[in-house]
């Protein structure tokens, strides 16, 4: 009997749920699961603290910037090592950083201190941001974005619900009237501005609200559509974007926006999961990024298993595949993770790493090395940059529970996981859907691709784990050998004979054609 692993569902009820129960360390890809990596860590040094934002961007030579943030300085990544670009910052826990880029210029803000820029190419540090106005006065502000050729910047010092733009191409104008720039404060009850997209068009994010801005020019400038009137983001964090799609996280659930449709893409699926397993004394470090090259939008969250978490790390990311719509999770241990541009090294600058390279722990035929792609990055709990490319998480897929024979026991003798690795299993049998499972001894593979097993019961789970420090491709399900159980003798001998019949057909067809003829 095949058994596909299916989606992960654990909003659904184990027994007839149409896909998995547990789905940890990979992702679902077209048809299988595929290994989620570990993560490691490249960075010869460390930030000071934990990560309060970071940002990763390209200049006009395709030259590569990464920052990261803590509550007292910003720090540039650059071959392998952290370099503070700018200290005696003064924000607190509450405080993260947004960081965008304008053109060559990088702005970071965390709603206390003076917003900063860095021009990529030119600076040596971050300097405040009113250094190079000319006109107006800049706004202190919380978050930022770029839509068409603004700067729109958003929950102010004095106002949390007040928009704020640039002249058009012009970070050094702020008076309103002057060059487009101008000052929206948002009406209504929707909360205060915690998330501003990038784009064509943009969105606005309050705590209970989102509204679309689209550019029409004139005494207007901006248009300003409510799309999701009762409904935002929790936090800013909690935000993440691929080009026109946005995936965020509410009071009730996991949504995407593309144009002005908002979707459910957590409903029945994975939100109840979520809710209860979520920290929630700690639920502002929730951090989501996109990697846009496997198409994974995810959330690192702090889970409710780490109830000694006081460090401000998070231990857990759900993930969702946006191509496939199906989620699942995997372990990380991190304050941050952004979708991080990585310069490329040399043989020479490999040396910042490690002077051993038998001590770097990044495969060298990874896109890593060459620089320019987007991959998943993070700073992880010894505050040192990390990409997710390791090979040392256990992956875990655990089968709905099934009942073989509706109405019967059954015996399992042998399960042949479908995975392209030397998996484990293991049988959690119970006699009524009220009982607690009785879980059997860990069957290892065998050289003919079997895990000998033995297991009795009613009603079936089948847990499958593959190895860490293995690479794998592809976890598709389980093919099981099991027979019914509790028959009397006469029943089972029909019941045989009835299947060797049915098994030689043709053996027993020719045989009769004989006969016939001899009659």
């Amino acid at each position: 009997m095949q058994l596909p692993f299916g989606e992960w569902l654990p909003d659904q009820p184990e027994y007839l749920n149409p896909g998995a129960i547990t789905a940890n360390n990979v992702y679902f890809a077209a048809s299988s699961y595929k290994r989620f990596p570990s993560l490691v860590a490249y960075s010869s040094n460390n930030v000071s603290a934990n990560s309060r934002g970071a940002g990763s961007f390209r200049d006009g030579t395709n030259t590569v910037f990464n920052f990261v943030a803590t509550n007292t300085d910003i720090f540039q990544l650059a071959s392998g090592t952290f370099t503070s670009r700018k200290s005696s910052l003064t924000g607190n826990n509450d405080d993260y950083f947004t960081f965008t880029q304008f053109g060559n210029h990088v702005i970071a803000s965390n709603g206390v201190d003076a917003p900063q820029y860095y021009l990529m190419g030119t600076s040596t540090n971050f300097a405040n941001l009113s250094s190079i106005g000319t006109s107006g006065t800049v706004p202190v502000f919380k978050v930022s974005g770029v839509i068409r050729d603004f700067l729109v910047t958003g929950n102010q010092s004095n106002s949390s619900n007040r928009i704020q733009w640039s002249g058009i191409n012009d970070i050094t104008t702020w008076q309103p009237g002057t060059k487009q720039s101008d000052i929206q404060d948002l009406p209504g009850s929707g909360g205060q501005i915690v998330h501003i997209t990038s784009g064509e068009i943009g969105y606005v994010f309050r705590q209970n609200q989102i509204i679309r801005m689209d550019y029409v020019g004139g005494a207007t400038v901006f248009r300003l559509s409510v799309i999701s009137p009762n409904r935002g983001a929790v936090l800013g964090r909690t935000v993440c974007q691929d080009n026109r799609r946005v995936f965020f996280y509410a009071d009730d659930g996991f949504f995407e926006i593309n144009g002005d449709q908002v979707t459910a893409i957590g409903a029945e699926k994975v939100n109840r999961f979520f809710d209860i397993d979520l920290n929630k004394a700690f639920s502002d470090r929730i951090c989501a990024a996109v990697d846009p090259f496997n198409q994974l939008a995810m959330w690192l969250y702090p889970s409710s298993q780490d109830t000694a978490n006081t460090t401000g790390i998070c231990d857990k990311i759900i993930i969702y595949n946006y191509a496939t719509q199906k989620w699942s999770t995997a372990d990380a241990s991190a304050s941050t993770i952004f979708s991080q541009f990585v310069g490329a090294y040399t043989v020479e600058t490999m040396d910042l790493l490690s002077e051993n390279l038998d001590q770097i722990n990044i495969a060298l035929d990874t896109a890593f090395w060459n620089g320019g792609q987007k991959l998943l990055g993070a700073i992880d709990n010894n505050f040192k940059a990390s990409i997710f490319s390791g090979t040392q998480n256990q992956g875990t897929i655990e089968t709905r529970q099934l009942e073989l024979f509706p109405g019967h026991r059954s015996s399992i003798t042998n399960i042949r996981p479908i995975v392209d690795a030397e998996a484990t299993v293991t049988i959690k049998s119970k006699e009524r859907l009220a009982d607690s499972d009785t879980e059997s001894t860990s069957s290892t593979m065998v050289t003919s691709g079997d895990n000998p097993v033995r297991q009795s019961g009613r009603y079936f789970k089948i847990k499958v784990v593959t190895p860490s420090g293995v690479a794998w491709t592809h976890a598709q399900g389980v093919d099981l050998t099991a027979s019914r159980i509790g028959l009397r003798w006469p029943i089972k001998l029909i019941l045989i004979m009835l299947d060797i019949v049915l098994k030689h057909k043709s053996f027993f067809k020719d045989k009769l054609r004989k006969q016939l003829i001899h009659w």
